[in-house]
């Protein structure tokens, strides 16, 4: 006689309730753990070694979902403390006013400019430039250094 599947569900089910409104916990937890060693015990041969461990495995699940669903009760907070003295300080922006201004955004180079590192990189490399080589020159994507080519071809 097989054991419907809504037993083990219902089992479960229980013992979560019980520890989660904390009443009847070592019952339910009791119940899962017998449930599920009478499970093993009685599908397996009981000579088996195997046996004995799965059963130990299997007593193990329900002290598992206890541990996982146990309510613990808060700690009571530390008050949060005011700070002490002036925030933010005085002298807070002091260190910035004596810094250098941010440099300005690149611009991109005019087409003069490409058309002369064109010219100093075909003598560099004895070949003919390519995007890549624009890339690496102004340190810019492969796709950007393409767009300076066209740009500076005509």
């Amino acid at each position: 006689m097989a054991v419907a599947p809504a037993v083990p569900v219902a089992i479960d089910l229980f013992m979560i309730w019980a520890v989660r409104t904390g009443r009847d916990v070592a019952l339910s937890v009791a119940v899962a753990v017998s449930a599920n060693v009478a499970g093993v015990l009685t599908t397996e041969s009981l000579f088996a070694v195997d046996t004995w461990v799965s059963a130990g495995l299997h007593g193990v699940f329900p002290l598992t979902v206890w541990r996982m669903h146990r309510v613990e009760s808060p700690a009571e907070p530390e008050p949060i403390k005011a700070p002490e003295g002036d925030w933010p300080p005085a002298d807070l922006w002091a260190d910035f006013e004596d810094s250098a201004p941010d440099d300005p955004p690149a611009s991109p180079p005019t087409a003069e400019d490409i058309k002369a590192a064109m010219s100093v990189l075909e003598s560099t490399h004895g070949r003919p430039v390519t995007g890549r080589m624009l890339a690496e020159h102004f340190a810019v994507s492969d796709r950007t250094g393409r767009r300076y080519l066209a740009m500076a071809t005509p």
